[in-house]
């Protein structure tokens, strides 16, 4: 005799999927980690019953722009995921195609919400928060073959290209990252907004003439150069044509990239993004953006129904991403992904990243989340740990997870100290940094790994573990150029060799 799976009913709260009209109070039920069933229906007994008069559900929120992996990114990545509500994210720009391997080594099942890859045009990916984007010749090679080998086997987990629009690399790259995107039949993902001053007009306006429909924009409230308003505060005419084109606007609230004047003014005139992304990296978690919740309480302020707000962190990014055979709605049958969150009255400050505020009655607070059924409750001060995004670089001594080594991770680290001894580098400066000797470095880190047969994760996990006792997943070049020669040699060599004879003694 078939045994059925066990049933939780979620009961008593307002239930709201835009996928399918849905907004009234209702039952969701969950069996074998699936959607089983929306709408009141007698219960079996035996039944878990999970009481939520008063708040919220919908389906699980999907994040499209957040930076878990990388230079801006954290080392536990689901404190801004599923500890936030979130159940789907997208890394946004992390890897390039020359590290693309290495993000999937690390973060592969690292996560209990599910992840994604924006993947960058540069090979090596963002370098940093700080890093001049100035010169054309820093986005490196375009090796299509490669790009294609990613795609056929990496086709579910890169779900767009990511490049930024910015005024010094003139609008070729634009057109370059808009043809590699066609040939790989994938969206064209544009940051827009110069974080810096120089004669170069933005082109912003550029990338909203070389989206078509599905491409999406992001940053579309922000109030740097090359924003969407006119002198006299009007939505620009290039803006208006490409939303006729069906080209999708992200709101990507990020540390510099929403201003309270210029969503309201873009508001009121009816320019309203398709899609709502947090942009948590590691220098807004503490503010202004502290998690997607915050930014969607910025999005009630503003006036947006809660039906629409709910949909731009649903429906709509899940069909954007073509994910909505996965996520998105609460469709029977489909990955019991859910969000149940309240609303908390009272006076609360929301921040724009240009200093400016508004004050909200209400705002909205995550209280659990289901992934595939299993129940998460929240914790939005889990990804504010300083140990969680901020890289500490123990200088004393090497940590205790070096300790933790196996044999081959050691032996590797004696052949990477020999590898990387023949080459010469300077630590990088935050907004100048040679990629050129961060690529020889990575291709070091490849050499050693080889010569000793090792995956490729065991080998970063092994450099991590020289340094970092709270490991973040960087991009190996990028982290080694941070760092100073004599001193990584020099740590490399202690555990390499002290930690071996430690175990053999």
């Amino acid at each position: 005799m078939e045994t059925q799976a066990p049933l939780t009913v979620l009961r008593n709260a307002r239930v709201i999927d835009p996928a399918h009209a849905i907004d009234r109070v209702t039952d969701v039920s969950i069996a074998g980690g699936r959607i089983a069933a929306v709408g009141d229906r007698p219960l079996p007994p035996h039944a878990e019953i999970v009481d939520l008069t008063g708040h919220v559900l919908t389906p699980g929120w999907v994040d499209l722009h957040v930076h878990a992996y990388g230079t801006l990114g954290f080392a536990d990545p689901d404190s801004i995921g599923i500890a936030q509500g979130v159940t789907t994210f997208v890394e946004a720009g992390g890897p390039g195609i020359g590290t693309l391997d290495e993000f999937i080594a690390m973060m592969d099942g690292q996560t209990q919400t599910s992840l994604y890859a924006g993947v960058y045009l540069r090979p090596m990916g963002i370098i940093g928060l700080t890093f001049v984007e100035e010169e054309t010749r820093s986005l490196g090679e375009i090796p299509l073959g490669r790009w294609l080998d990613a795609m056929a086997e990496h086709r579910d987990l890169i779900r767009y290209l990511k490049m930024g629009a910015f005024a010094k690399y003139g609008t070729g790259p634009l057109r370059l990252g808009k043809g590699l995107a066609e040939i790989l039949d994938i969206p064209l993902y544009v940051h827009i907004g110069e974080f810096g001053w120089h004669e170069n007009a933005p082109i912003a306006h550029d990338a909203f003439k070389v989206a078509d429909a599905g491409d999406i924009i992001t940053h579309i409230y922000h109030r740097n150069r090359g924003h969407i308003l006119d002198d006299d505060g009007r939505v620009l005419p290039v803006v208006r044509e490409a939303e006729r084109r069906g080209v999708l606007f992200d709101v990507g609230f990020g540390g510099y990239n929403f201003a309270w004047d210029v969503a309201e003014k873009g508001y009121a005139q009816g320019l309203v993004p398709h899609l709502i992304s947090s942009d948590l990296q590691q220098f807004n978690v503490n503010g202004p953006a502290f998690s997607l919740a915050n930014v969607l309480s910025v999005f009630d302020r503003l006036g947006m129904p809660l039906t629409d707000i709910i949909e731009r962190v649903t429906i709509a990014p899940a069909r954007a991403l073509r994910l909505d055979d996965r996520a998105g709605s609460l469709t029977p049958g489909m990955p019991a992904d859910v969000t149940v969150f309240r609303f908390e009255s009272g006076r609360f400050e929301l921040d724009d990243c240009f200093k400016a505020t508004r004050t909200a009655e209400r705002r909205i607070v995550p209280v659990m989340a289901f992934k595939a059924g299993a129940r998460v409750d929240c914790d939005l001060e889990r990804c504010r740990d300083d140990r969680n995004w901020l890289v500490q670089i123990d200088e004393d001594a090497p940590p205790a997870a070096s300790t933790r080594l196996a044999p081959a991770q050691l032996a590797f680290l004696g052949s990477l100290a020999t590898e990387l001894g023949t080459i010469e580098w300077e630590m990088s400066s935050p907004r100048r940094q040679d990629l050129e000797q961060a690529a020889a470095l990575q291709a070091a880190v490849e050499r050693a790994r080889r010569e000793h047969g090792l995956a490729l994760r065991d080998a970063l996990v092994a450099v991590y573990a020289c340094f970092l006792e709270h490991a973040f997943a960087i991009q190996i070049g990028l982290f080694l150029l941070r760092l100073d020669r004599r001193f990584v040699l020099e740590r490399l060599a202690a555990v390499a060799f002290g930690v071996a004879a430690a175990q053999r003694g």
